[in-house]
């Protein structure tokens, strides 16, 4: 029982090494410790600080992010309508001048087919004025020749005659 109940010289020579060890902690381990302490937790507050400022100003660049990404995003489209509108004008224009081109080329090709057809006709006329020409030609020289056939028949018949 001896090593369970302590002796009352043991129990005063532990309280007073405990004291003096406390003592010695003040004066030379607590202050240091506790300083380091204080200022470890001042520290910490202020990197807590720092990283709930550095939240913030993350917050507030990423509202701006996404705002100039939303404007960005708005002007795209807007580009986009313009040069839809843009093609779709193009395309329109490009089909009334090939619809004009066309027209006017038509109208050309008519007139060049009126011109021609015009032509052809004079050429016509021409060869049936010549052909005609020709017939009557032939048809007066029989008629000259049968009539100085009767001439000379006629001038035998007066010379017999005579």
């Amino acid at each position: 029982m001896d090593l369970v109940t302590p002796s009352i010289g043991l129990i005063v020579w532990h309280t007073i090494i405990f004291i003096i060890l406390m003592l010695f902690l003040s004066k030379f381990a607590w202050k240091p410790i506790m300083n380091f302490i204080d200022q470890r937790e001042e520290e910490i507050k202020i990197s807590i600080e720092k990283a709930d400022q550095m939240k913030k100003e993350l917050k507030h660049i990423e509202d701006k992010k996404n705002r100039i990404l939303k404007k960005t995003h708005e002007k795209r489209d807007m580009i986009l309508k313009e040069a839809i509108q843009i093609g779709e004008k193009i395309k329109l224009k490009a089909k009334e001048e090939g619809m004009i081109e066309k027209r006017r080329i038509i109208e050309e090709t008519k007139k060049n087919i009126q011109i021609e057809k015009e032509v052809e006709l004079y050429k016509l006329k021409n060869k049936i004025g010549d052909i005609s020409i020709r017939i009557s030609e032939k048809i007066l020289k029989k008629e000259l020749d049968q009539v100085d056939k009767q001439d000379e028949f006629i001038k035998k018949l007066v010379d017999k005659l005579y």
